[in-house]
């Protein structure tokens, strides 16, 4: 067989004797790599690909212990397996080896079949251990470029979305020129928000499921997030004769204010697609010691005990429908729980037994 394509074997021992015995042994099945002291053999690991060292434990100037200490301080090395060779059969002497990171040990006099036998069970070993870091590595890289994919389409599907949603806009002001032109405008607006709220919570599921996330932790005002979320959603809740209040919501936390404008705005959002027509929607804030929670109460139908657990969960639905025709990817709230823990904080519902939900976010004061 080629030696270029045996497994290599680095033997570790300042006997000259010892090493030819090793090289004669190992020599038909393996390439065997001799190196007389500790110093040679780490230099030798950082030059040359080694499958096994077969390493003395009693050598001057640096021994055995030493030695396997620096391979497994080595991210190129580290995990390399090491069989000690010792003249000691202490049972402590071997049971600091094995503490240190050494994978066996043989004891000298070498025994042939015990020595071929250990080495071609840590080969095979690390046989596995490669083949497993492979799969992960393509596996990452199948995932990146997943997720790359995704928001290149994602970001070329949004630059038409809203050019539709501005062209929208325009026509609005002519559409009582023109014949049942509210009706279409409203069903095409309906369709690019649908789109919208689809490539949005792909794009952040994508995100989180890489750890892409970027978080600017600052002191956020609660008051100027919830005023800001008022006015975006005044227009769909006025369309529903659905009020947005709030109440008592001074307060500072600690938050990046995009993403936790983000995750409130889904709940607000939320409230808006299930509450029933000519309702009204409450936020308003609780501060207890260190901790600030944010409730958005609606005066739906609430949510059936046996659904709760699918709260909060990728693609959870729940049988009850949004009371508009609106859209929902099943991902909204699951978004909301992870972007809110990364930023330190927690997610839940209440459901009082009057009827309605009250979903909060609890963040750290500032």
């Amino acid at each position: 067989m080629d030696p270029s394509v045996l497994p290599t074997i680095l033997a570790v021992d300042d006997e000259p004797a010892n090493l030819l015995l090793l090289q004669r042994l190992l020599q038909r099945e393996y390439r065997v790599i001799c190196s007389p002291n500790g110093q040679t053999a780490l230099d030798i690991l950082a030059q040359t690909p080694v499958d096994v060292v077969l390493l003395d434990i009693m050598m001057p100037q640096m021994n055995g212990y030493q030695v396997l200490k620096s391979i497994r301080a080595n991210n190129k090395t580290s995990d390399i397996p090491v069989i000690l060779i010792s003249a000691m059969s202490d049972a402590k002497d071997v049971a600091q080896g094995l503490e240190i990171g050494a994978n066996d040990y043989i004891i000298k006099p070498i025994d042939p079949d015990v020595t071929g036998a250990r080495i071609q069970t840590q080969i095979a070993l690390k046989q596995l251990q490669d083949d497993r870091k492979k799969v992960i590595q393509e596996l990452q890289a199948a995932q990146t470029m997943k997720d790359n994919l995704l928001r290149i389409a994602s970001h070329d599907l949004k630059g038409p979305l809203m050019n539709i949603q501005l062209v929208s806009s325009l026509f609005r002001r002519v559409e009582d020129q023109i014949p049942a032109s509210k009706d279409w405008l409203d069903a095409l607006e309906a369709s690019a928000n649908t789109m919208l709220t689809v490539i949005e919570d792909f794009l952040d599921t994508a995100a989180m499921n890489s750890s892409v996330i970027d978080l600017k932790l600052e002191r956020v005002s609660v008051q100027r997030i919830v005023n800001s979320l008022i006015s975006l959603y005044h227009a769909h809740a006025e369309k529903k004769d659905i009020r947005i209040e709030s109440h008592e919501c001074d307060g500072y936390i600690l938050a990046d204010a995009a993403r936790f404008q983000q995750a409130l705005g889904n709940l607000v959002s939320n409230a808006v697609k299930y509450s029933p027509l000519h309702t009204t929607i409450r936020i308003w804030v609780v501060s207890e010691g260190d901790r600030v929670t944010i409730c958005v109460g609606d005066e739906g139908p609430g949510i059936p005990a046996d659904e709760r657990s699918r709260l909060f969960t990728q693609f959870g639905k729940l049988t009850a429908r949004p009371t508009d025709g609106e859209h929902s990817t099943g991902l909204g709230l699951w978004i909301v729980k992870h972007m809110i823990n990364l930023q330190g904080g927690d997610v839940g519902v209440d459901c009082p037994p009057e009827g309605g939900s009250v979903f909060w976010i609890q963040m750290q004061a500032a």
